[in-house]
């Protein structure tokens, strides 16, 4: 990972922690706008749950890669 992105990803919690207070304490009844905005801002962060928990499940798996790529590669 880069260093801009990992700034950018930064930036975008930091903005995420600077928002939520004010998201929570809306009182706006719930529209289509409203549930369509919070799906797209929230559910981002499943995706990299997800993402992450796959990565560190099949971490063995490309352990044993290494093994072969050094083998096949001379």
């Amino acid at each position: 990972m880069s260093a801009a992105s990992t700034s950018l990803q930064m930036a975008q919690i930091y903005d995420y922690c600077l928002t939520i207070a004010p998201e929570v304490q809306c009182e706006l009844r719930w529209t289509v706008i409203r549930v369509t905005f919070t799906l797209a801002r929230y559910v981002p962060f499943i995706g990299v749950a997800m993402t992450t928990y796959a990565a560190v499940a099949n971490w063995s798996k490309f352990k044993s890669c290494s093994t072969y790529n050094s083998v096949s590669n001379g």
